[in-house]
């Protein structure tokens, strides 16, 4: 991935956000002319502050993130004595001082492929992404003790798919002995991965082992209705997940990958 490539990427999420739409609706009803009546443009001024407050309330973020975790498939199973390869997206890492840590997803993801492969016996974790090592020393730091293989240069998740096909195509040249793949990342990412899944492990037994879903299942309550720098985040996260699953879908369907 080019570093214009990568800003292109980052500035489409940002403008398409709820503080990117926002901002730019607030600028375009602040330069319209002002020959324009100024009851509609209180009514515009009005609706854009009433849509990012919605936006940034827990019960939209949530609501969001659930239509994605919908569109994911249920976790298969295999049998348990074939050979078998965790693959995990890496999700990200934080900064801890002068030090950098797996981020709360990537330790989701951590936790759920420890479940994968303690219930598989001939199971190697294979970890992709730039913040792969740093996973790799969270898994060491919680009593992983089994084979673990590293890709650590993929940016996004097309790349962490075709990385990783690269890498287990070369341990595993003949058909007659590919493993099954378990792919592991966020519930709400499932759906995205499984897409690049299709195209670069075509040839492998793909099964989805989404990480537990980041919803929690509960009643409605008054106070997912207030705006919250949480409720914000959610529904940016859910934003970005539903641009980056439209394009991608729109370039596997257009063969540019």
């Amino acid at each position: 991935m080019t570093a214009l490539s990568y800003f292109g990427s980052t500035l489409l999420t940002a403008v398409f956000s709820p503080l990117g739409i926002f901002l730019i609706t607030a600028l375009v009803v602040l330069v319209f002319p002002f020959n324009v009546q100024e009851k509609k443009r209180r009514y515009a001024a009005i609706f854009t502050v009433f849509l990012f407050a919605a936006a940034c309330t827990d019960f939209f973020g949530r609501a969001m993130l659930m239509i994605l975790e919908s569109l994911a498939g249920c976790s298969g199973d295999t049998d348990k004595g074939s050979p078998a390869v965790t693959l995990v997206l890496g999700g990200g890492a934080v900064a801890e001082g002068d030090l950098y840590q797996p981020s709360v997803s990537s330790q989701r993801r951590m936790r759920k492929a420890l479940e994968v492969h303690h219930s598989h016996e001939n199971d190697t974790l294979l970890i992709s992404g730039i913040e792969a090592p740093l996973m790799e020393k969270w898994l060491k730091a919680h009593s992983f003790s089994g084979k673990c293989l590293i890709e650590g240069k993929s940016l996004n998740t097309q790349e962490n798919i075709r990385q990783s096909a690269r890498l287990l195509n070369g341990i595993f040249p003949d058909e007659s002995t590919y493993p099954v793949i378990y792919l592991v990342t966020d519930k709400f990412h499932i759906t995205r991965a499984m897409l690049w899944a299709r195209v670069y492990l075509k040839e492998f037994d793909i099964i989805p082992a989404p990480a537990p879903s980041m919803v929690r299942r509960s009643g409605v309550k008054a106070v997912q209705f207030i705006p919250t720098c949480r409720g914000l985040d959610l529904t940016s996260m859910a934003c970005r997940e539903m641009i980056a699953l439209m394009r991608d879908y729109l370039k596997i369907k257009l063969g540019k990958t």
